[in-house]
């Protein structure tokens, strides 16, 4: 049933199971009931709308087969017009129902639905800098849904979103791909998640001067797990293949946070001897920012780096594979570069396609920025690259960059008839996977609707500190909401951080080695052997366990691609209705059977650890427990990481 009162401004959307969508008055009051009468969803639906007497009108026609119910309401003289449907499903007890909102003509230019958040937890959605799981303790201002700056002012949303979320009560929302979307979470306090679609002010593509729309799916289903599978299988890509599986085994050592951007031919080479004399493994080197002279050359500067060939055949010899950092930007400075591109039309451009536009980023202040929705664009760049692998035996690269938000202000990008911005995210992720197709061994921070490639995905940047402002509290936070959307392969920042502010401390390097090791990769930079020898021999243990679980990782690895699971997954994965595990944000799953509760707390030697139903081994002390309980200051030295393995 439908109901809309003349004259309300404030309406409450309920989504009901089997009984279907229904428009109340937002001061009615409602009585929990059963299944199947329960009111699963709240909020306010229509913001800012006066509607008015209207006609319903019955949209269900011989076109419209996969809806067993479909109904339309014009308000205000057929200005708005809204349409809701039930689809049709062979799945039992999932229930989806679709919503459209079409402006009919220019004077109504945004469309607004906001979801209550307190009868629920909610996960999904993206990544910001301070990362609560589950998601409602975040608050996030209305901003454009699409790959961004989490660091920006006012701050954007992650370069890895989905437009998808999933509540505690079995409900999820999926928002269509090219609406002009907007998105709020708790702004201000209000406990809501708010949809806005509005092309005015926003970095959508209006390409057809259409009238501004909103749709959106809501689902329900009996609990989070069973709406989650529902969702993962109907709306998420999965990967077609697995990265590769040295990067599972071994860790990744970096340049940056060591040596940022004083890098040299000489530094490398003695970083990846001390590596080796420390007793580490590897699956590669990678030399980030400013092997370059100029940014865009992507040519090693040859003052750094008098023989590149030389140093790669050297660093192959002692047992690594060379990576390096490379971005979308050719700074003004590379003069070849910057004429080369012109010619092949390789760069995004003014509004009117015939100049560069031009764009400024962290490292350089005037650049322009490679074009990724052009096959002039992708196939350029990808030629430079393969040029580097041929002349200097590069293996693969660290893709940096590639959020919509370094694109210039004023700016066209060549593909056509598309409204979402973020598919330049997509496109340069998709060139990434081309430069190294084979062996995969790349890593990209960007991901949107690219949930079917195969290769590591990065978490943003990690400031070396321990708190939930993109410190250690957030690593676990952000590698589940990764894999809820969809991205199983993430590979957690540097062990440590990145030191910006200076070395981390040496407790916070201890724990973060730890928390790593059931993550689906490592990556170190800052090396144990600044601290101490006791710090050396504590990463050499976690090294080596994390090694010893590198066949269960790539399994699950492979099953993501059957399932799209992900590999790194909440306590809630296997207690979808347990009240205690819908709210755990310093535990996580490896799998169904490998429970992890690393310390994430400044100057803790214990730590409650909550099991979830079931009987559990205690790999750190010896024994079983049974689980559905807290077990309450459980002792955890420096050196030690607590995991339990279930056994029934």
């Amino acid at each position: 049933m439908l109901y809309i009162p003349s004259g309300s401004t404030t309406l409450l959307l309920l989504i009901q199971f089997s009984v279907g969508l229904n428009l109340l008055p937002a001061d009615a009051e409602f009585l929990s009931g059963p299944l199947n009468q329960r009111v699963f969803l709240k909020g306010e639906f229509g913001i800012g709308l006066d509607p008015v007497a209207g006609e319903f009108r019955d949209c269900l026609t011989e076109d419209t087969e996969s809806q067993d119910s479909c109904v339309e309401y014009a308000y205000d003289g057929s200005k708005v017009h809204l349409t809701i449907y039930e689809a049709l499903n062979e799945t039992a007890d999932i229930n989806c129902t679709t919503v459209i909102w079409e402006a009919e003509d220019c004077t109504v230019d945004a469309f607004q639905d906001c979801f209550d958040l307190t009868d629920a937890y909610w996960y999904g959605g993206t990544l910001v800098r301070k990362q609560y799981w589950p998601i409602e303790g975040t608050s996030h201002d209305l901003a454009p849904y699409v790959t961004g700056n989490v660091a920006g002012v006012p701050p954007g949303y992650g370069g890895v979103l989905e437009r998808y979320w999933v509540n505690s009560d079995g409900m999820a929302l999926h928002v269509d791909w090219e609406v002009p979307l907007w998105v709020s979470i708790n702004s201000t306090g209000d406990k809501r998640l708010c949809f806005k679609a509005q092309y005015r002010d926003s970095p959508y593509f209006n390409y057809d001067d259409s009238q501004v729309w909103l749709k959106y799916t809501v689902c329900q289903a009996n609990d989070v797990r069973q709406v989650h599978d529902y969702m993962t299988a109907n709306y998420l890509a999965k990967p077609v293949d697995i990265p590769d599986e040295r990067l599972f085994r071994y860790p990744i050592w970096s340049t940056w946070a060591q040596y940022k951007t004083n890098i040299t031919q000489s530094l490398v080479l003695e970083f990846a001897a001390a590596v080796s004399e420390h007793g580490f493994s590897n699956s590669q080197l990678e030399i980030d920012d400013r092997w370059e002279s100029v940014y865009g050359d992507l040519d090693f500067d040859p003052v750094k780096f008098p023989d590149p060939r030389g140093m790669v055949e050297t660093l192959d010899a002692m047992g690594y594979r060379t990576t390096l950092w490379v971005h979308p930007f050719v700074g003004l400075a590379s003069s070849a570069a910057m004429r080369e591109g012109m010619q092949r039309r390789a760069f995004v451009t003014n509004p009117a396609r015939r100049l560069p536009a031009l764009t400024s980023w962290w490292a350089d202040h005037t650049a322009m920025i490679v074009d990724f929705t052009s096959i002039n664009g992708r196939d350029w760049f990808s030629s430079r690259l393969r040029d580097l692998q041929t002349r200097y035996n590069i293996s693969s690269f660290k893709f940096d960059a590639g959020e919509t938000n370094w694109l210039p202000d004023c700016y066209a990008l060549s593909v056509s008839g598309v409204r979402n911005p973020s598919v330049y995210s997509e496109t340069y992720a998709r060139t990434a996977l081309a430069a190294d197709s084979h062996v995969r061994h790349q890593e990209v921070r960007v991901g949107a609707r690219t949930q079917d490639l195969p290769m590591f995905v990065r978490m943003l940047d990690k400031d070396s500190r321990w708190d939930y402002n993109n410190g250690l509290e957030t690593v676990i936070p952000h590698a589940l909401n990764v894999g809820l959307i969809g991205y199983p392969f993430v590979l957690p920042d540097m062990v440590g951080g990145n030191a910006y502010g200076g070395l981390p401390d040496r407790e916070l390097f201890v724990r973060w080695a730890e928390l790593n090791v059931f993550l689906p990769s490592v990556q170190y930079s800052i090396v144990p052997w600044q601290f101490d020898a006791e710090v050396v021999e504590i990463a050499q243990n976690m090294s080596r366990l994390h090694e010893s679980y590198a066949e269960t990782l790539i399994d699950l690895a492979r099953e993501s691609t059957v399932t799209g699971a992900p590999i790194v997954r909440p306590l809630w994965w296997i207690a979808p209705t347990d009240p205690v595990a819908l709210t755990i944000d310093s535990e996580f799953l490896v799998g169904d059977d490998l429970l992890v509760a690393p310390v994430v707390k400044e100057g803790a030697r214990s730590r409650d650890v909550y099991l979830p139903a079931g009987r559990w081994h205690d790999e750190l002390r010896g024994g079983d427990v049974d689980g559905a309980q807290w077990l309450i200051d459980y002792r955890v030295e420096l050196n030690e990481l607590p995991y339990f393995t279930k056994i029934a």
